[in-house]
């Protein structure tokens, strides 16, 4: 009988035990920060903790943009490509970190110090490995208002790594959450022989088998082969068109390993109407040329393809991106252009002119989401013309290619461009959305500054306008053009304003009195608004669901409690000072 004991490598060969803090950050999908900027960025997460035991929201640590079911909820979010395909834990972003010396695992400390709670995976990787284990999962969490040194059980791996990915799931969270340091404890080999023998293998210690998804679960492959049958095969006597349709509410590693069942199971997991939609994000680290290859014959009637966070050596850029790989997944668009309706890339780095050449081929295509996206300067000349839903956030698009693509969609619904940093005259984009655009109903263009009062006021010409986000956006402007706004957009149902300095009552309330729709306020570090203000929204907007007035500084603590109880189903937002906690 096996032993299936593990057995520490640590207490086989001579190791040092070393506890290291962050070196570097790789990569990361959400970040609350401008690129220049230190304040909330992910750099924060670099050395050693600086905030904690304190808890608030403090901008020396990293934010994630997103909180809450309130951005699933946007008109211009993403809807789910293929429901079979969904991840148990939700994990909706994530941040690659990288440290000085390569050890084995044992302890991982993560220093949350606002609103703990959302880690709910944790990965680990030799940098010049291509292999992730995953080296803790677990639901997200409902904690208390107070920061933790959250220390998840390991699984036992005997690997070597530098590099975790630590996978979030914020969709439960009241508020931002905040991360202040992460701490990596393990043992470092002090030969170069015992690291060759504990990266290659051969130290014939024996480890658990690791729980969940593995890169066997995942096999996909055109197998031929009959396997010996059961002597009650049932789906034997079934038609093939009830084996279709069973087969359809099958997620993709399930169809993958129904097709080595046996050959006429092959045969029919290979229909093409059960690849029209396909969502690859979850399996990103099983995603290589051999699964491209697998698909490149059944996506010939493809609509729907979800390719996010799926990068052959993922978020290793100290390397050449792998030609191979890079190739395939051309032709994988290629062979998709003719019937692609929806195309979703977020935070692939593989995306570059190449790709983005054959993406504007897809002359089919209505939702296109090249969310952090950053291997590409241009746009192809090519352009797309049926688009309903574009998403350029934290990309380097340019206003002459943007205006291009604004001009060649008239049908554009929702427009997506936070953090779009080489936009250098916002006010010309919103006038040719204006001319060309007139069916939009959403715009986000967070933390894009160059937009002016002028380039404000010409949304009020929006008259199907539902989502207005231009929060951060006018730091550097005075503020006007609420008037108009309030005006021509009566179906405004969201709108944030974050950090609009020298905004008054005088300038907010038209939009209180006129766009009774609206059922999200943000207001984040309007200092000169009042309760008055306050007051008259909460009381005249009847759909009104959401209200942010942290760092209001005109608004009383006090109040704030006072209309909670007053109007239980608002949620109203007032970010947390910063408090030091005594842990002892």
């Amino acid at each position: 009988m096996a032993n299936n004991t593990f057995i520490p490598v640590e207490n086989v060969f001579k190791m040092r035990y070393l506890e290291q803090f962050v070196h570097k950050v790789v990569h990361c999908s959400s970040r609350y920060s401008n690129q220049r900027n230190y304040s909330y960025s992910p750099i924060n997460l670099v050395g050693k903790y600086v905030k904690y035991p304190s808890y608030g929201d403090s901008p020396e640590a990293y934010f994630l943009r997103s909180y809450g079911k309130w951005w699933k909820d946007s008109i211009a979010a993403q809807k789910e490509y293929r429901p079979q395909d969904f991840d148990l834990l939700g994990a909706e972003d994530f941040i690659v970190v990288e440290f000085d010396c390569i050890v084995v695992p044992r302890e991982i400390f993560i220093y949350e110090i606002y609103h703990p709670g959302a880690v709910i995976r944790i990965w680990g990787r030799l940098r010049k490995d291509k292999k992730w284990y995953l080296l803790w999962e677990g639901f997200p969490q409902k904690c208390a208002a107070r920061s933790r040194k959250f220390s998840p059980p390991l699984r036992k791996y005997n690997c070597l790594i530098n590099l975790l990915r630590i996978e979030f799931n914020q969709n439960h969270l009241d508020y931002h959450t905040a991360i202040d340091a992460v701490l990596l404890s393990g043992y470092e080999p002090e030969t170069e022989i015992t690291y060759e023998l504990i990266k290659n293998g051969l130290t014939q210690v024996r480890t658990e088998k690791p729980i969940g998804p593995t890169v066997n679960d995942f096999e996909l492959s055109d197998c031929d082969t009959d396997k010996p049958k059961c002597s009650r095969d049932v789906f034997s006597m079934l038609p093939d068109e009830i084996i279709l349709n069973i087969f359809q509410y099958l997620d993709l590693k399930s169809l993958s390993r129904c097709a080595q069942v046996n050959s006429r199971w092959n045969k029919l997991s290979q229909d093409q109407t059960l690849y029209q939609n396909i969502n690859l994000k979850i399996y990103w680290y099983l995603v290589d040329v051999n699964t491209l290859e697998y698909l490149l014959n059944k996506i010939k009637n493809i609509k729907k393809l979800d390719l996010s966070w799926c990068n052959e050596y993922q978020c290793d850029f100290s390397t050449r991106l792998h030609y191979d790989y890079h190739n395939k997944l051309q032709s994988v668009i290629e062979t998709a252009s003719k019937t692609l309706t929806h195309l979703s890339m977020n935070d692939n780095y593989f995306v570059d002119y190449d790709i983005l050449n054959e993406i504007s081929k897809c002359k089919e295509l209505v939702d296109l989401r090249l969310h952090h996206t950053f291997n590409w300067i241009r746009w192809p000349k090519d352009v797309l013309t049926k688009l309903v839903s574009l998403d350029l956030s934290m990309t380097n698009i340019i206003d002459q290619d943007l205006i291009q693509i604004l001009i060649a969609n008239p049908n554009l619904e929702h427009l997506v461009l936070d953090l779009c940093e080489q936009i250098i005259d916002m006010d010309f984009v919103v006038e040719t959305v204006i001319n060309f655009n007139k069916k939009l109903k959403a715009w986000s263009s967070w933390k894009t500054m160059s937009i002016t009062s002028e380039g404000v006021r010409k949304f009020g010409l929006c008259n199907n306008l539902e989502e207005l986000d231009l929060g951060w956006c006018l730091m550097n402007h005075v503020p006007d053009g609420l008037a108009e706004i309030a005006q021509g957009c009566r179906k405004l149902r969201r709108l944030i304003l974050s950090e609009w300095r020298g905004i008054s009552d005088q300038l907010l309330m038209p939009l209180i009195l006129s766009c009774k729709e609206l059922t999200q306020i943000d207001l984040i570090g309007i200092k000169n608004i009042t309760s008055e203000l306050c007051e008259k929204a909460l009381y005249l907007l009847p759909k009104l669901r959401l209200l942010d007035l942290s760092f209001c500084d005109g608004i009383r603590q006090e109040e704030v409690e006072i209309w909670r109880q007053q109007y239980p189903h608002i949620t109203i937002q007032r970010s947390c000072v910063y408090l030091y906690q005594n842990l002892n």
